[in-house]
């Protein structure tokens, strides 16, 4: 009965990923009068009840023009969307990954593979980007972002 329910799970799991599409994308912060200058690159698969995410590999540099030291508690990955009054919101999937380090101005940290899942409630995937949120001391907050269209 064991072996049965596993193969039955297999075989949806199966049939999900192969009417999945892959993406490539990118994230990206860079203004110059931001905090960070915030890149990455990474994979997603798409399909009708899911997103599976990897960030590859994603740089945080501390933007030396501020000339301040920033303590990064974590890097989390979400899904950003449209709300109903047509401001973007998104959906946290508890995809954190500790970071807690001080982070001297001009300095990068690289981190590798990011991994996030969502699953697909009421919303299609072409709804959804990737949404990549730094989260400092003092609960403040710096994002990056795929482009909206990733999953179109």
């Amino acid at each position: 009965m064991k072996k049965l329910i596993c193969t039955i799970l297999c075989l949806i799991a199966f049939t999900q990923a192969k009417a999945a599409e892959e993406v490539a994308f990118y994230v990206g912060q860079a203004h110059d009068e931001w905090a960070f200058k915030v890149t990455g690159k990474g994979r997603a698969l798409a399909g009708k009840s899911l997103i599976y995410t990897r960030l590859d590999e994603l740089q945080i540099v501390n933007n030396p023009k501020h000339s301040k030291t920033r303590y990064i508690e974590s890097v989390e990955v979400a899904y950003a969307y449209i709300n109903k009054d047509g401001v973007w919101d998104f959906k946290s999937v508890n995809s954190f990954h500790p970071v807690n380090k001080n982070v001297r101005p001009g300095e990068k940290l690289t981190i590798k593979d990011i991994e996030a899942g969502l699953d697909l409630d009421s919303k299609r995937a072409s709804d959804y980007w990737v949404l990549v949120t730094l989260w400092l001391s003092k609960r403040e907050t710096v994002h990056a972002h795929s482009r909206q269209d990733i999953f179109k």
